[in-house]
């Protein structure tokens, strides 16, 4: 049968042709002793060699090996939470090394408050700040218009975007002066990493750049004496532009440096034509600043670390590429931490 199947396959087939008409199932094998007849079909030969292969993975010395492998990588990573959603303290974060928060987004993210409830109360002779502050977005949302078909008109609203910037747009280390009087409590933002630059991009395919920032912000508070969870924040702030002057577009045109204007653009400019409002904003570029607000609400509490915590929403406009662009309206929800500390200034 075997000298059949080597002489029925003709001499000048490919290997590849070959192999393919080869039969799934191994030649026939001589029984009278425990020695299998070797082929000349290298379908067959692959399927002995995978075999070894497999009895030698499945030995005791590899599963040893493996194992070992296994239980060294579990003892490597057992300090880092598994769960990246689950709540972090600030004893949390400080007990980790920097290999453990390395590409984890662990950096990007507030600390949690574990109680709820209690009052942190402001004693009228001492001064006091906030420090260590934190403000983490959630949700991007930008306002757009939106065509209805059913009632055949336009409708703005805010839809929900996608977040194209890395682990990189959360405010932290702000600080600043915390005073009460008989009408409440004001914070006023002094220092920090107060802005982070950010982009988004709409469900149509658009991308949104904006500075996410509360420079200047003064919030005041409605709870005189003391920071519950009753406590809300509000106030508004100022957003810089985007970009500075020392940027330079496509073109060379800058703010404070660069061309005044582009090459083969001045004639287009000067004919008095349709878009010569437009060319103008792109040639003389500004440095705009414009205003935002932000809402914050207690909702936890640690009257021994003097912690506090909740959720925030913050509203502000998108970049105006140095005033060549209409801003787009961007609302930001999200969570926020901060602690209170006696001002010895």
């Amino acid at each position: 049968m075997y000298s059949a199947f080597v002489s029925s396959t003709p001499l000048g087939a490919s290997t590849s042709s070959f192999i393919a008409s080869a039969p799934r199932q191994a030649a026939p094998v001589v029984t009278h002793n425990t020695q299998v007849v070797p082929t000349a079909s290298l379908a067959d030969r692959a399927r002995e060699d995978f075999a070894r292969l497999q009895k030698l993975v499945s030995s005791e010395n590899v599963k040893r090996a493996a194992l070992g492998f296994v239980a060294a990588a579990a003892l490597a990573t057992s300090a880092v939470p598994v769960d990246q959603a689950q709540a972090l303290t600030t004893s949390d974060i400080r007990g980790l090394s920097y290999d453990q928060v390395k590409g984890t987004g662990l950096a990007n993210r507030c600390p949690e408050v574990d109680s709820s409830k209690g009052t942190i109360k402001l004693e009228n002779n001492k001064k006091y700040k906030t420090v260590d502050m934190c403000i983490e977005p959630k949700s991007f949302q930008v306002e757009e218009e939106i065509f209805n078909k059913r009632k055949g008109s336009a409708v703005t609203e805010y839809v929900d975007t996608k977040l194209m910037t890395r682990a990189t747009y959360t405010l932290t280390g702000i600080e600043g002066p915390l005073t009460s009087d008989s009408t409440g409590l004001t914070f006023v933002e002094k220092d920090g990493i107060d802005y982070a630059a950010t982009t988004v991009q709409l469900p149509g395919g658009e991308r949104v750049p904006f500075l996410f920032t509360v420079k200047e912000l003064v919030a005041k508070g409605n709870t005189p004496g003391m920071i519950s969870t009753a406590t809300e924040f509000g106030g508004d702030f100022r957003v810089p532009s985007y970009r500075t002057g020392l940027f330079l577009d496509p073109k060379g045109r800058g703010g404070v440096t660069g061309y005044d204007m582009a090459v083969a653009l001045p004639g287009k400019e000067a004919d008095g034509g349709e878009g010569q409002d437009d060319i103008f904003k792109e040639t003389n570029k500004v440095f705009q600043i414009t205003d935002g607000s932000i809402e914050m609400a207690v909702n936890k509490i640690d009257v021994e670390t003097k912690e506090f915590a909740g959720v925030f929403v913050s509203e502000q406009l998108s970049d105006t590429d140095m005033g060549a662009k209409t801003p787009k309206k961007v609302l930001l929800k999200g969570v926020f931490y901060g602690r209170l500390a006696e001002d010895f200034n």
